[in-house]
């Protein structure tokens, strides 16, 4: 028989051997890939090693810190001999090669998704080693009510991020879109505390049920929500962008309204069992942010790469109706705390005279204040990252990650703080100049690394630096509601429910100031200045009214004026270079030739042979037509007449440069060219350049301001002979939604008989396989596609002809007046087209891309 000793030994050492082997397997990859596997070019090799490495070591700290501060402390010997057997089987999921069982390439996402399952197991057999008395104690602690409100606050970010991107799909990527979305959801989640807090005062006996109630009816919307946006948005078509953010509002208003509600119900029900209002706000308020971060960053990295949309949804919904169920279970567990002279008033040992509150009011506009400065930041770090990342699609969700896992840590701070007689005040002086100090001195830190270490490390320190800000910004929430509520307001169920709400008034204005105003008037560098200058103008505010001697508050605001008064001299050395660098990762560049910020992002030009526009920190194409020199493949737009026969009137989405439509223009059988194009800046570049921008005034081009998948919804009458995108490379944020096999199906609707459908791929085999489930036919040029229902059999001579059309100023061919012209136009009518719509589908590693999957941006192999 194994002793005890032996065994405990043997689990030690499973950690570091199944964490090894995990990492052989990653390197060694599927079955298909078995005679290449240790090839050190594969990307895979080095993933591998990383957690080869890395894996054994973080296991057996995970192993360490349960043993120790879960099974030792909670479980008797027998317990614990019982669970140490069972723990020995657990390790065995991180052995299961999934790689060759489903033939899925071996994935971070993967990797997130196994060590979930092996948490999740230890989890059920550390309850199934606990005894019966000690399980109904744990059930009725409030670290077991916090983590079910953890998954409550996990389905709640899910619905957010997936709520968004269909409401991107439905109603259009612009920056108003995005900008009304965020705000509408925290002003529902701010009116839902003011409902919850005259629930809780009117149904007082009753709060366990309508908390459940909530969570149930939260559930059942997410269940529905899809198709509902769905529905709403087929009803909208055509609608303003007023009508929109009233649309909008309609269907987040009921599910964010009801989770805004849930954390007054639960902490008024809560208080008759925990005291401590700032211990009981703290502790529920961090445990839903901590579940809230979980959720942005696994929906991302997990959830979207194997789920989709649709089963995603599912899962918050089944997170909600199971937290329902597990509070009305726990609550039969619940006992009353003992009351005592230390414990009947907790709020006095945190604040021990009335000399020591702060005035209501002054703490309800402070709430304001916090809520308008953290989410005008967010907007800002969702910029900076998005520019130094180049718009990769988990940005968002790892930006709330990051933010989340602030206010969280923040949180549990601040409950650390209501528990002792530490001074609030001291915390939260140090907290603003932190935080402003951090938040102004991001962009230049992240500059200098990126160009000193690398780009892909600029982004890193940026999600660190919003956490830390996110940590004392967000963690004067429970603080000041703890401090705001004193003994006689503290009688009124609407207290703290009125000073949630204050918090939320900011954090909606905050989006929709910075995101819809300031950004369009002022640029990102003004915009941090602004920002910091306003926080620090707070914290001098702060100090007028705290209880703390006059001495403190002199050196504090001696401080503040100095550090404003040194930055503000340095500022403009510290922000001198910093876009370049973030943008190339290159310490010593040449300053951008143009730059234009908005409110739709960041375009920036480098001067070369031929200028190079950039669109938010990625290339976007350049400033060439000459067919001579091919700088930027301009070959692919004079295809186009090789592609149809007679392109009278052209859809083009996305104006870039202006090459493309410069060249369209000078076809002499184009009737009409609309172009529709996101980012108002784009045509005041253009203008830069005379021998292209006057395209922008040529009588047969019409630009329309919008998102193209927006503008041919709301245009279901217009036809077009071709429809034209040369849009961002596949991978970028909600590049799905010019990808998609939905979208290609709303150009087919407005295409003429006969009508070509072309646009880049930018390399992506998905994007070829997609146009083949919607078009008959299927042909490829560099790394375009083009897909049409009318066959790619235009003979050599019809294309020389209809290429002898390109015209110039004069209206003589190039193909008369230029030899070099006559060469290429030659070699374009003897490119062979062949059709590759039924080839493609045999590929079976390719995936095709729907709105629901999101292929093209997360795809697993």
């Amino acid at each position: 028989m194994e002793s005890p000793m032996v065994t405990k030994r043997l689990i030690t050492y499973l950690p570091f051997l199944a964490g090894a082997i995990y990492g052989l397997l990653y390197i060694i990859g599927d079955s298909s890939n078995l005679k290449d596997a240790f090839d050190p070019q594969r990307s895979q090799v080095n993933e591998g090693l990383a957690l080869l490495i890395f894996l054994p070591f973080a296991l057996r700290l995970w192993q360490q810190f349960v043993h120790e501060k879960i099974i030792a402390k909670l479980l008797s010997d027998t317990e614990q001999s019982h669970f140490l057997k069972l723990e020995l089987l657990s390790w065995l999921i991180l052995l299961v090669p999934n790689q060759f069982l489903t033939n899925w390439r071996p994935s971070w996402a993967l990797t997130l998704l196994t060590i979930t399952v092996l948490i999740a197991t230890q989890s059920g057999i550390f309850l199934n080693s606990m005894g019966a008395e000690k399980r109904k104690e744990l059930l009725g602690s409030e670290r077991y009510i916090a983590i079910l409100f953890l998954i409550s606050g996990f389905s709640a970010l899910i619905y957010q991020v997936v709520w968004q991107r269909v409401l991107f799909a439905t109603f259009g990527i612009n920056t108003e879109s995005v900008t009304v979305i965020v705000s509408v959801f925290m002003f529902g989640l701010g009116v839902g505390a003011l409902v919850g807090g005259f629930l809780q005062r009117k149904f007082s006996n009753h709060l366990l049920i309508i908390f459940i109630g909530l969570e149930v009816f939260i559930g059942l919307f997410g269940l529905i929500s899809l198709p509902l946006i769905e529905f709403i948005g087929a009803q909208v078509v055509g609608s303003s962008t007023i009508h929109l953010i009233g649309w909008t509002y309609l269907i987040l208003a009921i599910p964010t309204l009801l989770m805004g509600a849930t954390l007054p119900i639960l902490v008024a029900f809560l208080q008759g069992y925990f005291n401590n209002l700032g211990k009981t706000v703290g502790l529920l308020y961090a445990f839903n942010t901590i579940g809230s971060a979980i959720a942005a960053y696994f929906t991302v990295e997990v959830l979207f790469v194997f789920l989709g949309q649709a089963s995603t949804i599912l899962i918050a919904a089944v997170c909600n109706l199971t937290t329902a169920a597990l509070i009305l279970h726990a609550s039969k567990f619940l006992r009353p705390a003992p009351i005592s002279k230390n414990t009947t008033n907790d709020y006095k040992n945190l604040v021990n005279t009335p000399a020591r509150e702060l005035p209501y009011f002054f703490v309800f506009l402070s709430l304001i204040f916090i809520g308008y400065i953290s989410l005008s930041q967010e907007i800002l770090w969702y910029r900076l990252i998005g520019f130094s990342s180049a718009g990769r699609p988990q940005v968002f969700g790892m930006l709330l990650t990051a933010f989340l896992i602030g206010i969280a840590l923040g949180s549990l701070k601040t409950k650390k703080i209501c528990e002792s007689n530490e001074d609030p005040y001291e915390w939260m002086v140090r907290g603003l100049i932190f935080a402003s100090l951090a938040f102004y001195l991001a962009t230049p830190s992240v500059a200098a690394i990126s160009a000193l270490i690398s780009k892909t490390t600029g982004p890193l320190l940026a999600y660190i630096l919003t956490a830390i800000t996110a940590y004392y910004l967000g963690g004067m929430l429970p603080m000041l509601i703890h401090i705001g509520v004193n003994e006689q307001k503290k009688t009124s169920s609407m207290a703290m429910s009125w000073l949630y709400f204050a918090n939320i008034i900011g954090a909606t204005f905050g989006p929709l100031i910075t995101g819809f105003i300031l950004l369009e008037y002022l640029d990102f560098e003004s915009n941090v200045l602004l920002l910091s200058a306003l926080t620090f103008t707070f914290l001098l505010v702060l100090l007028y009214f705290i209880p703390k001697e006059k001495t403190y508050k002199l050196k504090v605001a001696g401080l503040s004026l100095g550090v404003i008064g040194i930055f503000s001299v340095l500022h403009s050395s510290l922000y001198q270079g910093h876009l370049e660098r973030i943008q190339f990762g290159e310490w010593s560049n040449e300053p951008f030739k143009y730059t234009l910020q908005n409110r739709a992002g960041i375009i920036t030009v480098k001067e070369a042979k031929t200028d190079i526009i950039y669109g938010g920190g990625i290339y976007d194409g350049g400033f060439n037509t000459d067919l001579s020199t091919n700088e930027n493949n301009i070959d692919r737009a004079y295809l186009i007449p090789t592609l149809h026969r007679s392109p009278k009137k052209v859809l083009e989405i996305g104006l870039s440069s202006g090459s493309w439509a410069k060249v369209l223009t000078q076809y002499d059988l184009l009737e009409s060219l609309s172009i529709v194009e996101i980012n108002k800046g784009y045509p005041q570049v253009v203008a830069k350049y005379p021998q292209i921008g006057d395209v922008l005034t040529n009588s047969k081009v019409k630009l329309y301001f919008d998102d193209g998948r927006r503008w041919l919804r709301n245009n279901p009458d217009e036809k077009f002979d071709f429809i034209l995108m040369n849009t961002t490379f596949h991978w970028r944020s909600n590049g799905t939604n010019l990808l998609s096999k939905e979208f290609l199906e709303i150009c087919k609707r407005h295409l003429k008989p006969g009508g070509v459908v072309y646009y880049n791929t930018t390399g992506s085999k998905d994007v070829v396989l997609t146009a083949a489930h919607v078009f008959k036919y299927v042909t490829t040029y560099a790394n375009f596609v083009a897909a049409s229902d009318t066959p790619f059999n235009m003979s050599v001579s019809e294309k020389l002809e209809n290429l002898k059309r390109f015209k110039d100023s004069t209206n003589i061919s190039f193909f008369d007046s230029n030899p070099m012209y006559k060469d290429v136009f030659i070699k374009l009518a003897n490119t062979k087209l062949p059709d590759v719509q039924q080839t493609i589908k045999l590929d079976k590693k390719l995936q095709l891309i729907t709105d629901d999957n999101m292929a093209v941006e997360f795809k697993l192999y």
